[in-house]
C-alpha cells in the first residue's frame, strides 16, 4: 500500500519560514513535501537577513546563530568554509541570510504573495495572488513581523518619505549636502545611518519620544550568572529587582541575558493591566538592553555622534510639510529642512494595524484572531492557530502576544524545532 506525501505549505520565505522549513524537511515522521510561498527570489532573505550592506551586522555572536538549537555552532562551521570566524564575531546578517538560504535546498519554492488560506475539511487551501490555489494538509504562517507604520501626526506623501529603508534602493537619490531624518533611533535607525553615512550623506538626524539608542554588547560575552527572578512579580518589581541584581553583579548584560530565559513565563503571568503598563512605560528600555549593538557598530555610531555627521534627538514630531526640495519638520526644539524623512520605527505594536495584505484578510475573515493587547496572533501553546484545529501554525514575530521573547532567532529556532512533533501529533488525531 503506498504512503501519501503530505503537503504542508509555510507561508513566508524570510528567517522565520526558512527554519520551519528546516527543521520540516529534518525531522518529518512521514513522506513530506515542503512548500514555501514567497515572492522574492532567494528564501532566508526577509526584512533582518536581505540587506547586501556589510555594515549591518549580527547582533547576537556568530557562535549562537546555528538554525538548530542543539547546534548553535553551526553557523559558524559553515562560514568558515569560505572566511575565516570566530564564535565570538558578530558576522554580517547577509552572510546569515546565504545560510539559511542554504538549509531549505529541498523545498518546492513558489514564488507568489499567499492572499488568502481556506480551512477545508483535511486542511486548508492556499490562494495565491495569480488565483491558483495550494491544496495542504497544514499550513504554516510565517509572515514575519508586522511592517512599519508611520507614527501620528506623520502623514507621508512624495518621494521624500521612505517607508521602508530595507526595500531595494530605498536610500539611493535622496539628494545630498541636506539633513536627513530618520524617525526612530533603534537597531534598524543604527543601520540606515551607517548607510546613509557611506553614501555621502554626513547631516543625518535621528529623532524618538525618548532618543534612546540600542546598548552595546561586551567585546567578549560575559560570564552567565544562574539567577532567579522572583517568579508572579509584576513589571515593577521585576525592575526592582533587576536593578538590584546589576548594582551586585556590577554589570546588566548578565542580568539581563539571565532574565531573558524568564521573561516568557513572566509576560504570560500578567494580566492586560500589568501587560499594558510594561509595553507602554517599560518595553523600550528592555529593548535597548537586550537587542544590543555590535562592538563595531557602536564604534561608528559613536565615531558619527562625536564628527556631528549623526544627531539623537529626544522628543516627538511636532509637524511635517512636503515642499518641492523636502520636507519642513518642527521638533521641540528645533525646525529642520530635510532631504527626505525615513521611517525608522521598526514592526508597527498592533497586528490590527498591518498592511499585509494576507494577515489583514485572515483577520477580516476571522480565520485569525489578534493576540493579547493585539500584538500579533492568537495561538495555542505549542504555536496552532486558535480555532484552526490544528491546521494553521504560527511561527516567528507575531507569537508575540502569547510570547514575548519571539523575535530573535534563538527563540524562533526553538518554535520552529518543535513544530514537526507538534504538527504531527496534532494531523494524527484529524487524519493526516
Amino acid at each position: 500500500m503506498a504512503v501519501r506525501t503530505h503537503v504542508v505549505t509555510v507561508i513566508g520565505g524570510g528567517a522565520s519560514g526558512a527554519l520551519a522549513a528546516h527543521q520540516l524537511l529534518r525531522q518529518a515522521p512521514a513522506p513530506v513535501r515542503v512548500i514555501v510561498v514567497e515572492p522574492r527570489a532567494e528564501l532566508g532573505r526577509g526584512v533582518a537577513y536581505g540587506t547586501k550592506d556589510p555594515r549591518h551586522l549580527l547582533n547576537t555572536r556568530a557562535g549562537c546563530m546555528g538554525a538548530d538549537p542543539d547546534e548553535p555552532g553551526q553557523f559558524v562551521e559553515w562560514v568558515r568554509r569560505q572566511v575565516e570566524v570566530h564564535e565570538q564575531d558578530f558576522a554580517p546578517r547577509a552572510r546569515f541570510g546565504e545560510y539559511l538560504g542554504s538549509l531549505v535546498g529541498g523545498v518546492d519554492h513558489v514564488r507568489s504573495a499567499a492572499v488568502d488560506v481556506v480551512p477545508t475539511e483535511r486542511g486548508a487551501n492556499v490562494v495565491l495572488a495569480g488565483g491558483s490555489v495550494i491544496v495542504s494538509d497544514r499550513v504554516v504562517l510565517a509572515p514575519g513581523p508586522n511592517p512599519q507604520r508611520w507614527p501620528v501626526p506623520l502623514r507621508p506623501s512624495g518621494r521624500h518619505w521612505i517607508s521602508d529603508p530595507w526595500a531595494p534602493g530605498a536610500l539611493t537619490g535622496i539628494r545630498t549636502g541636506a539633513p536627513v531624518l530618520l524617525v526612530g533611533t533603534g537597531l534598524t535607525a543604527v543601520d540606515t545611518a551607517l548607510s546613509l553615512d557611506a553614501a555621502g550623506h554626513h547631516d543625518v538626524i535621528a529623532v524618538s519620544r525618548r532618543g534612546l539608542l540600542p546598548m552595546t554588547h561586551a567585546p567578549v560575552a560575559p560570564t552567565p550568572l544562574q539567577l532567579d527572578p522572583p517568579r508572579g512579580a509584576t513589571p515593577g518589581e521585576l525592575l526592582a529587582w533587576s536593578r538590584a541584581r546589576v548594582a551586585e553583579v556590577g554589570d546588566w548584560r548578565p542580568v539581563v541575558d539571565a532574565l531573558r530565559s524568564r521573561t516568557d513565563e513572566a509576560w504570560g503571568g500578567w494580566d492586560d493591566a500589568e501587560r499594558r503598563h510594561f509595553v507602554e512605560h517599560l518595553q523600550r528600555r528592555w529593548e535597548t538592553v537586550r537587542h544590543r549593538m555590535s562592538p563595531a557598530a557602536a564604534g561608528r555610531i559613536h565615531q558619527l555622534r562625536t564628527s556631528g555627521r549623526l544627531q539623537v534627538r529626544r522628543g516627538p514630531v511636532r509637524s511635517v510639510r512636503t515642499t518641492r526640495r523636502g520636507v519642513d519638520v518642527r521638533l521641540d526644539d528645533a525646525r529642520l529642512k530635510v532631504a527626505a524623512v525615513i521611517n525608522c520605527t521598526g514592526p508597527a505594536p498592533d497586528v490590527r494595524w498591518s498592511t499585509n495584505h494576507l494577515v489583514r484578510e485572515l483577520l477580516a475573515t476571522r480565520v485569525v484572531r489578534p493576540g493579547p493587547l493585539g500584538l500579533g496572533l492568537a495561538t495555542g501553546a505549542d504555536g496552532s492557530i486558535v480555532g484552526s484545529d490544528g491546521r494553521l501554525w504560527l511561527v516567528g514575530p507575531l507569537r508575540r502576544g502569547d510570547l514575548w521573547e519571539t523575535t530573535a532567532i534563538p527563540e524562533i529556532r526553538a518554535q520552529a524545532a518543535a513544530l514537526p512533533r507538534q504538527l504531527w501529533r496534532q494531523g494524527a488525531s484529524v487524519g493526516v
